[in-house]
């Protein structure tokens, strides 16, 4: 772990100095805890741990690559910081998921999409537009692991 994290700090270093200078935070956000199931205690996503997803999520918005353009989707996705987004916690307290759904203003309706009461599968259903996407990143092993926009009619399958 020791010679792990010069190379993680240097990592950290060049992409940062690469990237584009942004706005990582989205402009509206609900989080929602994890629940207490069973023996696993229920957790609430830290400050920090928010800042690192909406980073890795702004940054694979801000430099496409096969996970976004292969999945069928003609336009490049809008800078992160434009969506509003909604982020739920998940799993037990060894292994934290944080699921994301993210929308732009103007394909749901806002105070529905961000109110807490409403579930994460209203919201599904309420950002059905093609630049509208989810995403899961595990915190443990400190990436996002899956994306996957809302399709759009043309690449929809029956």
């Amino acid at each position: 772990m020791k010679r792990l994290l010069p190379v993680l700090t240097l990592a950290a270093f060049l992409i940062a100095g690469c990237a584009t200078p942004q706005s990582t935070k989205s402009i509206d956000r609900l989080v929602t805890p994890a629940p207490t199931v069973a023996n696993s205690t229920g957790w609430t996503p830290t400050a920090g741990e928010i800042a690192t997803v909406e980073a890795s999520v702004a940054n694979l918005l801000a430099n496409p690559d096969q996970r976004v353009f292969g999945l069928g989707q003609n336009l490049p996705p809008h800078p992160f910081s434009k969506y509003l987004v909604r982020l739920s916690a998940a799993g037990p307290l060894d292994n934290k998921f944080i699921m994301g759904l993210a929308a732009m203003p103007g394909t749901v309706p806002t105070d529905e999409f961000l109110a807490p009461t409403t579930t994460d599968a209203q919201a599904v259903a309420l950002a059905k537009s093609p630049e509208n996407f989810q995403f899961i990143y595990n915190l443990k092993q400190n990436r996002l692991v899956e994306i996957r926009f809302t399709p759009s009619a043309a690449t929809a399958k029956p």
